[in-house]
């Protein structure tokens, strides 16, 4: 096997990882079907918005000149009615959402009148009211043809609010779900409900990583456990490569005497761009690409380890494959610790958020702490040589 050096810094390794994947195709699917993925065409507007003037509020459409007392009342306009001239003299009551009849300058809101017997009489603030007061104007929202949801976007319930407004048909064109396939190594490993030996260990890997891709409805994913062997390895990575956009692999990269997956992603083809970095934990962590574009990650066997590196390097990767160009830059929260430890790599502490918006680091005892895992909300960034106390990037899970 070739040897891959420890890499002194991730990111440029990253980009040159991410360049070297494929995105998906696109297919057609329902509108109302399409919660969770990503549109692989802008959303333009196919009319402006509003599409014509309309009223702000509920009140009454005038000229300026008319608001006086015992000005009579024209009519009603409703949202979703067809509008009519409003008279030279007179006022026409009017609903929230309705289109300003031709001839209006102003819409006095119905708190500053009151009516009686077909006439309205307008309190003295309604007398300051200027040219086009209370009026939404046409296209002020939008004009038709402007880019209302950008190509690459996740479709969420505010997505679609805007796609169901301008669309003029039922179907839309969104990238396929990326297919990904996890690969669970290590003979320690027991499923859930199986029987437990002390020398065994539950298998948190895999329904970590499966639970946290079922989230993401732009993605697929199927699971399989693998044993310590490296044929078996190499057979279950040609299986998944041959049906798989992206492989991750748990377990198996370091350096021990049956950590066999960068033996096995070499044999099938993939090239490894990087392998062992300057993190704790995670530091095993290996990214790989086949020549045809599919990801490889292999993750470390530690559950904190495979946390970390999922949601820090692989979560974003996997996005960019499936199509989405959301900015993934992480927010920086004021973190607060208790001890003034520092490391010379890059640290990953748990956090929990608090009801003031700080994070809290909590005390782990590494990374095969699933228990501390579990009561965290996240982890932060803590650079090489800084304590856990600043601001720091913050990575919700």
């Amino acid at each position: 096997m070739t040897d891959i050096p420890v890499v002194p810094t991730i990111e440029a390794k990253l980009l040159e990882l991410g360049d070297s994947l494929a995105v998906v195709s696109e297919e057609r699917i329902p509108i109302l079907e399409s919660v969770g993925r990503i549109v692989n065409e802008p959303i333009l507007a196919t009319r402006d918005s509003p599409a014509a003037d309309v009223s702000a509020m509920d009140g009454y459409a005038v000229r300026i000149t008319d608001v006086t007392n015992k000005t009579p009342v024209q009519g009603a306009i409703f949202a979703g009615s067809k509008p009519f001239p409003l008279e030279s003299g007179q006022a026409i009551r009017i609903l929230t959402g309705a289109v300003v009849p031709p001839g209006t300058e102003v819409v006095v809101r119905k708190e500053d009148t009151s009516e009686e017997d077909g006439f309205v009489d307008f309190a003295p603030v309604a007398r300051q009211l200027k040219l086009g007061a209370n009026i939404r104007r046409q296209g002020e929202n939008a004009r038709a043809g402007d880019a209302i949801v950008p190509r690459g976007a996740r479709i969420g319930p505010q997505t679609m609010a805007a796609i169901a407004s301008f669309s003029d048909h039922d179907s839309i064109a969104v990238f396929k779900k990326l297919r990904v396939t996890i690969l669970n190594t290590g003979d320690e490993l027991v499923p859930l409900g199986e029987p437990l030996a002390s020398w065994q260990i539950r298998d948190s890997n895999g329904p970590f990583l499966e639970s946290a891709m079922q989230r993401y409805s732009c993605c697929e994913v199927q699971r399989r456990k693998v044993p310590d062997r490296l044929d078996a390895i190499e057979e279950q990575l040609r299986l998944a490569l041959a049906d798989s956009d992206a492989v991750l692999l748990t377990g198996g990269v370091s350096m021990g005497e049956t950590d066999y997956v960068p033996r096995a992603v070499q044999s099938v083809g993939g090239r490894i761009v990087f392998h062992r970095i300057p993190i704790r934990p995670g530091k095993p962590l290996m990214g790989a690409s086949t020549s045809s574009g599919q990801l490889i990650m292999g993750l470390p066997g530690n559950p904190l380890s495979v946390a970390v590196t999922w949601r820090r390097y692989a979560l974003p990767l996997l996005l960019k494959m499936a199509g989405d160009s959301s900015n993934w830059a992480p927010n920086s929260v004021e973190t607060l610790c208790d001890d003034t430890k520092t490391l010379d790599l890059t640290w990953f502490r748990l956090v929990t958020i608090s009801q003031d918006g700080k994070a809290h680091i909590i005390a782990s005892q590494g990374s095969g702490d699933v228990a501390s895992l579990g009561r965290s909300h996240g982890f932060v960034e803590i650079p090489p040589g800084e304590t856990g106390t600043g601001f720091r990037s913050y990575y919700p899970w």
